[in-house]
């Protein structure tokens, strides 16, 4: 390469540093803002000053890279995609204060001497799916949450705990409730938000079991292990860090995120 560096992406500026491999010179500075815009113009006007010289840069693989990584691609410029826990570790033991400018040295620096600890970049279709199952853990988590506010109502004004409130049964037994007036708003604040939520997730996981039931990977793991559903596959085939392993560890299934 002709030149490596590093960018370090923040909602507000996204920092470079990056090096003239034959010359040596160090380049640095801020784009601002950090929007797709802004660094599209960046780096037409880079590519422009270093044309038909190759180019790679490394990006730290936190919230941003996205945008950053297609811009690169679209410049003609190698992007790299940087795992962030072992990036981190290759600082050493830390000196001085954490700074934009020197996070994207160190990505330039790893660069420079090939030893970038390097994240795969999915494509598309799985950066798409992958959204559908952040954006579907989230809903359940809030779910969970309107679910543990009513339990605590319960709690505190002396009844027992409800185990299936999203049912019909448990919502009469809700109903029939003698509750304090603040106590009934939670309760039913709760459950509207139960009820919405729920009409929200439908159509994200009638999306997700489709392409599971589509999915290559998906029917091959299906067919291979009995009992295992089409949400639960749509999650493992597009964790790149999942192990083809993670259905045999007893008690894996429990521990993984985005399962429930």
């Amino acid at each position: 390469m002709d030149i490596v560096g590093g960018f370090d992406v923040h909602r507000k500026q996204i920092t470079f540093d990056y090096i003239e491999m034959i010359s040596g010179e160090v380049h640095r500075g801020k784009i601002r803002p950090a929007t797709r815009q802004s660094l599209r113009e960046w780096l037409d006007e880079f590519t422009q000053r270093f044309s038909a010289k190759q180019i790679a840069i490394a990006v730290e693989a936190t919230t941003g890279w996205r945008y950053v990584v297609e811009e690169l691609r679209r410049a003609g410029v190698a992007a790299h995609l940087a795992e962030p826990a072992e990036t981190r570790s290759l600082q050493g033991r830390k000196k001085r204060a954490k700074t934009d400018r020197l996070d994207a040295g160190h990505l330039r620096d790893l660069m420079v001497i090939d030893r970038l600890p390097e994240s795969w970049i999915p494509p598309d279709h799985i950066q798409e799916i992958r959204t559908l199952m952040r954006l579907r853990h989230s809903l359940i988590e809030e779910r969970t949450t309107h679910k543990q506010r009513i339990h605590a109502q319960l709690f505190h004004n002396g009844y027992p705990q409800i185990s299936n409130l999203d049912s019909m049964e448990g919502r009469a037994h809700l109903e029939d409730m003698e509750l304090p007036a603040a106590a009934r708003k939670v309760v039913d604040l709760s459950l509207a938000m139960i009820e919405h939520i729920n009409e929200e997730l439908a159509p994200i996981e009638k999306e997700l079991r489709a392409y599971a039931r589509s999915q290559a990977g998906c029917k091959a793991l299906m067919e291979h292990y009995y009992g295992v559903g089409e949400l639960t596959l749509a999650w493992r085939c597009f964790r790149s860090w999942a192990t083809p392993d993670a259905f045999r560890v007893r008690g894996r299934r429990c521990a993984m995120p985005g399962w429930i």
